[in-house]
């Protein structure tokens, strides 16, 4: 009997051992920014945004 080979698609995304390690620690370094990035944000206390010149505005009336 012939052996089952993969089609050219399936064999296009054979890797090997050591793209597969490339890959894990891209992936790797990519989870590690977001998860800094959410923590940064999560503990970032927000600034009071005031436009320019508003200080210089005379007070409503009301």
């Amino acid at each position: 009997m012939a052996e089952n080979l993969p089609s050219p698609l399936q064999a296009g995304f054979k890797l090997t051992n050591q793209e597969k390690k490339y890959i894990l620690v891209i992936c790797s370094l990519f989870l590690v920014g977001i998860v800094a990035r959410y923590l940064y944000l999560k503990n970032r206390n927000p600034a009071v945004y005031t436009p320019a010149g508003i200080e210089k505005m005379e007070p409503t009336h009301e």
